[in-house]
């Protein structure tokens, strides 16, 4: 074998004698019509299998979420309902710890798509607390590929499409690393597969987490081309295009585990070239890696720049702790729904939580995983995965070590999330998975099969015994005893079918006459398959029965926890007689009683954003932390929860709402509004109360020698027009110097001209704005659009160009070696010898 030849070749399909490298494709693996088809009914697997597990969800209703939750919260409770609006709602019981879905992300989704198909850029949005930003929120993920797709549909259908089309980018990439890796059709569509339908992928699936893990496959496959060599512009401009892609799709801390675990397998396998064939041979990879990353960086900066810029300035800086996993929930790698599960039929019980049940890969998957560990333990790849599935599960699972958990506790920016690297594991286990079955149907016959059945043995001796020691003589009621029962159902059907895969292979083998055609490599012997790829032997029969066994599993697992409805955001009464009242004006929230915070009283944050209703409470990660000072020291007002992002300002006098702009509060039926306001009927089973002279702008007298006023006094209204969300257009008229107070978010990204100069802005009372203006006819206009997205813009167009030239000149260069090469094998005419 040449010098820095993978082991990775024995998974490749063995018709030709020589394996091939790690980065040259073999002989029944160059494209071809059969190699196409081939590769074409791989990815259709993968596809059908990710849309499957929304099938359930999608038959109640095109519009994906859970929907029902709206109707516990504020005044979309589903009391407020007439018997024939019920009657319109059909969704599916919902995942209870998918609130985060139907408040927040799908809102945004629908904001962001509205926005685009009136033909703006999705820049800000208008009706949450003070207005906030919206593309640069990151989890709005505005500009991410999903979204972009998004946008080709109705807004109501967005929210759909993004999640159907993060499921593609999955599983297509993870099946894209498989054929990277060198791994035939069916051990690729295993590893997509596997990465698309994992517990990990899609209890966090319509979450910006899962859309940015979901280019993990584009990425590690990016980077392994490019630690190969051969076309390094086209390997460094898929790298630098996918990282972006990934940076767009949101959630800062995911992407850092991401990278982390992109570092942990380059490093490891970097290192093992480098023993091989030395540090030298490692410089041009790394060298280029380190310039596709530069360049992916810079063409995310228009997001990244900006989004960063908030972040700093935010409540999310540092994010709400999520301990890691005990290891009690290991369990749920293979049990699914072994404590319960979050869905209508079930309930959950023990040490559950919505990070615990999202684990299982099944035990096919399990099983294939030690397969390839063992059996290919000398392939440099092989270790790399195996490492970065080592660690990241380390990471999620580190209870037992108090010492483990304090060092992951001090890393930047993912030192609270440990629980969630269970998304960063979730591709490594599925490429081994890929890699055992891979195996199994083009490796040596008996030993492998063996090896197979002998691990699915062992499996289905801890499974009884798990089942008797939890189940039979475990103290639970009947209905727990029966959720748990159930959970064993399917790992003992795979268990079963993995043995009846494993000796029927092993059976058929020994029927068969004459020993296969054998080639030798590093002292042994391995068979070369006599069939054709497009002829199923007995090993490729069950390898395919392992792989539908598995899907079936998963797609079974997954679907439960999808909910949809066939109705998108309906109005209730109460919602739409809140619309007609208050119009564009902004609403507060009065007093809260017990149990009333945000979601249970007026409507849910963000919610309102699809209603057009500008409301002053706010669940945002970008909330600015002033937001939570600014109401330090008055007596009777809450700030909310900055743990949690959530804004909600109880609004308890008439001084404050005008200080804020708020025109109407809404307080719980047996409760009157501040003194000084004006009842203006029932919504639902709360009031409304008008604040009489508040205004979103207002121009007030300076104090003598130009000194501002106090932030209660109060000013001559001012209408704002606005013709777009980002944009507020004032006129004012005065014979004194004025200063014009904007309740407006005070966040960088905000500028102002005054009959088309620039006007200075200043903080007013710490999160809003104001502005001096002279005496006077006056033109205000402001606009947002931060200088740091225009910087962003301007990097992402330089790498752009940078990225397109290099891949000109590459390949100008290997046309002109192509036809150099051509001339120096043409045989000369006798005409001229």
């Amino acid at each position: 074998m040449k010098a820095g030849t993978s082991t990775m070749q024995n998974l490749q399909d063995p018709a030709v004698v020589d394996p091939p490298g790690p980065g040259e494709q073999s002989t029944a693996t160059r494209a071809g019509p059969r190699s196409w088809f081939l590769d074409m009914l791989g990815v259709s697997w993968v596809v059908v299998a990710g849309i499957a597990v929304l099938v359930p969800a999608l038959a109640h209703g095109i519009h994906l979420g859970p929907f029902d939750l709206m109707s516990q919260l504020g005044l979309s409770k589903i009391d407020h309902l007439s018997q024939a609006g019920q009657s319109k709602i059909h969704a599916a019981a919902a995942n209870v710890y998918f609130h985060d879905q139907v408040t927040a992300i799908m809102p945004w989704t629908t904001l962001a798509s509205t926005q685009v198909h009136h033909g703006l850029l999705p820049l800000w949005n208008p009706y949450g607390g003070l207005g906030m930003p919206l593309s640069f929120n990151w989890q709005s993920a505005t500009f991410s590929l999903p979204a972009l797709v998004g946008y080709l549909v109705p807004a109501q259908f967005s929210y759909t499409v993004t999640v159907i089309v993060t499921v593609i980018v999955a599983g297509t990439g993870a099946y894209f690393l498989g054929r990277v890796l060198h791994l035939g059709v069916l051990g690729s569509a295993m590893v997509g597969t596997v990465f698309e339908l994992s517990g990990p992928f899609i209890g966090w699936l319509g979450w910006p987490h899962a859309a940015v893990i979901s280019w993990a496959g584009w990425l590690f496959g990016a980077a392994l081309l490019i630690a190969r060599g051969g076309r390094r512009a086209g390997s460094v401009a898929l790298f630098a295009v996918v990282f972006a892609f990934a940076v767009y799709a949101g959630q800062p801390e995911i992407l850092a585990m991401l990278l982390l675990s992109l570092g942990v397998f380059l490093i490891v396998l970097m290192v093992q070239t480098a023993w091989r064939e030395g540090a030298r041979s490692i410089l041009h990879p790394v060298t280029d890696l380190a310039i596709a990353t530069v360049c992916g960086g810079a063409l995310a900066a228009p997001l990244a720049l900006p989004g960063l810029q908030l972040a700093n300035r935010s409540v999310h800086t540092k994010v709400s702790p999520v301990p890691p996993l005990p290891l009690h929930d290991l369990l749920y790698l293979v049990l699914q729904g072994f404590d319960g599960l979050p869905v209508a039929g079930s309930q959950m019980f023990g040490p559950w939580g919505f990070f615990y049940i999202g684990a299982y890969v099944g035990v096919i998957a399990v099983v294939l995983a030690i397969v390839a560990i063992v059996l290919r333990r000398r392939s440099p790849e092989v270790v790399a995965f195996a490492a970065t599935a080592i660690i990241t599960g380390g990471i999620a699972f580190a209870s037992f070590s108090p010492f483990l958990v304090s060092l992951i506790d001090h890393l930047p920016v993912v030192g609270t999330t440990p629980a969630r690297f269970l998304l960063a594991m979730a591709l490594p286990a599925s490429v081994l998975a890929g890699v055992g079955i891979d195996v199994l149907a083009h490796g040596e016959r008996d030993r492998a099969w063996r090896w197979t059945g002998s691990g699915f043995a062992v499996a289905g001796v801890v499974l009884i015994a798990l089942f008797f020691n939890t189940v039979v003589h475990g103290h639970l009621s009947a209905v727990d005893h029966q959720i748990r029962t159930r959970s064993f159902i399917w790992p003992a059907i795979e268990v079963l079918v993995g043995l009846a895969a494993a000796v029927g292979v092993v059976l058929a083998h020994r029927r068969q006459h004459g020993d296969p055609p054998m080639f030798a490599s590093g002292g042994k012997t391995t068979e070369i398959a006599s069939q054709s790829p497009l002829r199923l032997g007995p090993a490729r029969w069950a390898g395919l029965g392992l792989l539908a066994c598995e899907t079936v599993f998963l797609v079974t697992a997954g679907a439960p926890l999808w909910s949809s409805s066939s109705t998108f955001y309906a109005p209730t009464p109460a919602v739409t007689a809140l619309q007609r009242a208050v119009g564009s004006s902004v609403v507060g929230l009065g007093l809260s009683k017990p149990g009333y915070l945000c979601t249970k009283l007026g409507i849910t944050p963000n919610v309102n954003d699809v209603y057009a209703v500008h409301e002053l409470a706010v669940y945002d990660p970008t909330v600015p932390r002033k937001y939570f000072t600014a109401l330090q020291g008055r007596p009777g007002v809450s700030a909310g929860n900055a743990a949690f992002n959530d804004y909600c300002p109880t609004v308890t006098t008439v001084s404050l709402a005008r200080l804020y702009g708020v025109s109407y509060i809404l307080e719980p039926a047996d409760v009157s509004g501040p003194a000084g306001t004006e009842y203006v009927g029932p919504i639902g089973n709360e009031g409304l109360y008008r604040v009489p002279r508040s205004y979103p702008a207002t121009l007030t007298d300076l104090g003598a020698g130009g000194q501002l006023p106090s932030a209660d006094a109060q000013g001559t209204p001012i209408t704002v027009v606005d013709p777009d969300p980002a944009k507020w257009k004032m006129v004012t008229s005065s014979t004194t110097p004025q200063v014009l107070r904007l309740r407006l978010n005070n966040v960088p990204g905000w500028h102002a001209s005054i009959d088309g100069r620039p006007l200075q802005l200043r903080p007013f009372a710490g999160i809003m704005l104001q502005a001096d203006i002279p005496p006077g006819h006056h033109v205000i206009e402001l606009h947002y659009w931060p200088a740091t997205f225009s910087i962003g813009i301007v990097l992402a167009a330089c790498s752009l160009a940078g990225l397109s030239a290099a891949l000109i000149v590459g390949g100008l260069r290997r046309r002109r070696k192509t036809a150099l090469t051509s001339d120096l094998t043409t045989p000369v005419s006798s005409e001229y010898r």
